[in-house]
């Protein structure tokens, strides 16, 4: 999965391209946020404002990576998503594609029916704690909880954290683990963590 490499793809790409109008005035060919060519004159001191760089929402962010598609289709179809594009900050255990493919108790085509749209919204918010924590924290707290911590989610439920051959690990409520992979991703409104696995609150 290439999910550090989407953040270039919200900074403004510069190309090495300097062209000549006339004698005196030169410009250096830039892209906008939206792939668009622009020439941007350069100043007689040879200096060129480089252009801010814009740091993506925790969804903006997943929903460029194809690593998540399946994670993002079900953001999409819930209020969820809409939350995750506020201020937060949060922190989010994003499951993989392979995750969905491979759970029989949250199957992405038996979540988005209109009928499990309740339950839906319950899986998503579990995946989610309301605040910014790192890998590192985690750690920590494991290691002063003498071997697992509680980790209160968006919906009120809780997950439990423990340490496994040197991998953070989530117990969801009804006993089922998933590892997690990628962590510490930073959005401008939290962090973004990869998880192996569906993790399901109880009802």
């Amino acid at each position: 999965m290439k999910i550090r490499t989407v953040l270039a793809a919200f900074s403004l790409s510069v190309f090495v391209l300097v062209t000549s109008c006339n004698d005196s005035d030169k410009y250096i060919v830039t892209k906008d946020e939206n792939g668009k060519l622009i020439a941007q004159k350069i100043p007689e001191n040879g200096v060129v404002e480089k252009a801010e760089e814009k740091v993506p929402t925790i969804t903006e962010f997943i929903s460029t990576d194809k690593g998540f598609s399946k994670f993002t289709e079900a953001l999409k179809v819930s209020e969820v998503y809409d939350a995750l594009n506020e201020e937060g900050p949060y922190t989010i255990f994003a499951p993989i594609n392979s995750a969905f493919e491979s759970s029989s108790r949250a199957s992405l085509e038996k979540l988005l029916k209109p009928e499990h749209k309740e339950q839906l919204v319950d899986v998503l918010k579990y995946h989610i704690i309301p605040s910014r924590i790192t890998k590192e924290d985690i750690i920590t707290a494991i290691n002063e909880g003498r071997g697992s911590v509680p980790l209160k989610t968006l919906g009120g439920n809780l997950l439990t954290a423990s340490l496994k051959g040197g991998s953070v690990f989530l117990i969801d409520e009804m006993g089922n683990g998933g590892r997690l992979i990628t962590t510490d991703v930073e959005a401008s409104n939290g962090y973004i963590n990869t998880i192996d696995n569906v993790m399901i609150p109880k009802k």
